[in-house]
């Protein structure tokens, strides 16, 4: 749907053109303005889908849908992230991180070993007694058939544990402090021109740390909560008048 301006019809020289049609998806946008000075209840427009917006959903160029509390678009999980399943990926992300630890560990003293002094005297001692190849003379000492597996998944995890740590660890903060990574970039330009003014900035869907989890995990144990389910989110994504943290 288009608007259109009248046609000039007086035919006159000098009349200036008229003005270029304008969507109606453009018009709403611009009289409701950007998302990040819309209020936390207050519902937007996306022009993408020419439908109401509701509150913290974001349209997903992607998947080419309106997503509810939308993170970003994981292609680990083949699915953008959003309301419905932000516990799965960040399980995802503690899941990883617990295996990339567990590898780092299992394959340090080992990894360290390589070429000590005991590493050296175990070559000796299967030459010496005419082993075809390097046995395992030494307990908790590697062979030389054992080093580049040693060495791969040694590095592999704790170079994939390192970067997938400070991902989860990041998710974790927005996690508590009720936020997804769309939002966090805004709050950050808001906090810094609340700074300039000489005033604070509170993110209206910061309700505390522990209703934030449960928002994310729901209301049983924290523990139990880590494990795998398909039960869904106990809360809406959005403050009520008095609701507190």
């Amino acid at each position: 749907y288009v608007l259109f301006r009248p046609p000039d019809e007086s035919g006159g020289a000098g009349n200036p053109p008229p003005a270029p049609a304008v969507s109606v998806a453009t018009e709403v946008r611009r009289r409701i303005g950007p998302w990040w000075n819309l209020g936390p209840t207050e519902w937007g427009y996306c022009a993408k889908l020419d439908i109401p917006k509701p509150p913290r959903s974001h349209f997903d160029h992607v998947t080419g849908t309106l997503v509810l509390n939308m993170d970003h678009y994981c292609p680990w999980m083949f699915n953008c992230v959003g309301y419905w399943n932000y516990r799965y990926f960040l399980n995802f992300l503690i899941y990883v991180l617990a295996a990339m630890l567990y590898g780092a560990v299992m394959t340090w003293d080992v990894f360290f070993r390589l070429g000590s002094e005991e590493y050296t005297t175990q070559k000796k001692m299967s030459a010496e007694q005419g082993l075809p190849v390097v046995g395992h003379l030494i307990p908790g000492i590697p062979t030389p058939s054992d080093r580049n597996g040693v060495t791969f998944c040694f590095m592999m995890s704790l170079s994939i544990g390192l970067a997938v740590s400070m991902l989860a660890f990041f998710h974790i903060y927005l996690v508590l402090t009720g936020q997804t990574t769309v939002e966090y970039h805004a709050n950050m330009n808001k906090k810094r021109a609340a700074r300039y003014k000489g005033t604070v900035y509170k993110n209206p869907y910061d309700l505390g740390r522990r209703r934030n989890f449960q928002q994310v995990y729901g209301t049983s144990h924290p523990m139990l909560a880590l494990l795998p389910s398909r039960r869904e989110p106990v809360f809406l994504p959005v403050p009520f008048p008095g609701t507190k943290g």
